[in-house]
This record gives C-alpha cells, structure tokens and sequence, in this order.
C-alpha cells in the first residue's frame, strides 16, 4: 500500500484519484492545505501500490475502508475526483463509521458512463504495447500550463495501461443514481464548466438529490480541477471545514 501523508489538524482529508490515474494528481491540493491532516492513496496496481487493479467501485469502496481503518486516526473527510468521487459516494452510502464527516466531489458523478472508444482504445493499446494513448478532450482547461500537462503525463506513466483500463471498465459500471439521495453526512460538489468527462449536469444533479450538499462550477475549468484549481478547491474545502 501506498500513500502519501501529510501531517496537520483534523478532520484529516482522505483522497482519492481518477481512471489511470494514481496519488500525484492531488499533488497542488495537498501542497495548497498545510496544516491539515491529509492523504492521497494510491489504488492497487499504480505508482508502486500491489495489484492487480480492482474492477469495480465497491471493491476500490472496501480497499479504502482497510485503509481507513489501519492508518486514519480520528475523523476524515473523504475527497474524490473523477473514479475516486463514485468510490467517495460509494463509501457515504455504504460505510457506517461515525468517523466520516464528509464527502469532497470533484468532476464526478453519480453515474460514470464511458464513451465505448475509450474502452476500446484501451484494450487495444494494452494488446499491443503501444505507449499510453492521448487523454480525451475536455481533460484540462484552454491555455493550461504546459509545465502542468507535461508534469501531469509523467506521473501518469506510474499507471500501467491495464490498471487504466480496468479503472474505466470500473467506471463504465458504476450507477448509484437512485441511491445518492440517501446520503446522510455533508457533500462539497465542485465541478469545471468546460468538463467533457462529466459535464456540469452530473455535479447538479448530486447537489439535487444530496440533501445536505453545497454546489461550485468554476468557470472555464476542465475535468482536472483537481490540479488546475487547486488553490480555489483548497479554499472552498476551508470554508466547508
């Protein structure tokens, strides 16, 4: 297992990362919160973490809770981008710990439907070995920081490109849909107005259906908010704390 940690006050932060993805994309959130306690986890099978991956969100749900419950002392917020955001649902909705405070939902939703060429474009990279295909449109905002998006891919090599299509196949099943009304504890949903991924529309209907829930769509941001407006997502965690 592994993770990186950050030592501070609680209620300590709990992130998890997206498809293909691994703890460095919370590397700017991490850096822009100092004084709280916060992780980022890396799922099986990525950037040194055992695998092999897990093929659904309530088996990456149960590798969240060991977690939890072997290396989070006190109360925590869970924070999810993307795959990790159905993973953070998945733990509201089915984790009965009176140490859960929260849920943070960045460019998410309660249903991840995946465009079945990026299913396929996967599978067949894996097939024949070729290097990490190019990410979807939509993935960053217009005019993003080359320095960010080069950072950004290296790091994503630390995911084998079976773990990355694994974690879309993963995504293409999950749907909690008619379930997220059930979420008892405070949601934070922010979301990018330029997200192709998971437009504006999915993050509305969680702030509908969540009775407890704050909504944020960021103007011009893409589906990785997460590193691009890190500072505006740390300050609205802030807030929300």
């Amino acid at each position: 297992m592994t993770f990186r940690h950050e030592p501070g006050a609680g209620p300590a932060l709990v992130c998890v990362h997206g498809s293909a993805g691994n703890h460095h994309v919370y590397d700017r959130l991490l850096d822009a919160m100092p004084g709280r306690e916060r992780y980022a986890i890396n799922l099986p099978g990525r950037a040194g973490a055992d695998g092999p991956a897990l093929g659904t969100v309530a088996e990456m749900e149960a590798f969240l809770s060991r977690f939890l419950e072997s290396e989070v002392e006190g109360n925590y917020l869970v924070v999810g981008h993307s795959l990790g955001g159905g993973v953070a649902l998945e733990h509201a909705l089915s984790s009965r710990s009176e140490r859960l405070e929260g849920i943070v939902l960045l460019g998410t939703g309660a249903r991840l439907r995946v465009h079945p060429m990026i299913l396929q474009l996967f599978e067949q990279v894996a097939k024949s070995g070729a290097a990490i295909p190019p990410l979807p449109p939509g993935l960053y905002e217009p005019g993003a920081s080359p320095a960010l998006v080069a950072a950004a891919s290296k790091h994503r090599e630390l995911t084998p490109i079976e773990t990355g299509g694994q974690d879309w196949r993963a995504c293409d099943s999950f749907n909690r849909m008619d379930d997220v009304k059930d979420i008892q504890v405070p949601a934070l949903i922010v979301a990018g107005s330029q997200d192709a991924l998971t437009p504006v529309k999915y993050a509305q209907y969680l702030a509908a259906q969540i009775p407890d829930s704050e909504l944020h769509i960021l103007e011009g941001a893409g589906h990785m908010l997460v590193m691009e407006r890190a500072t505006e997502i740390a300050d609205l965690i802030r807030r929300r704390l």
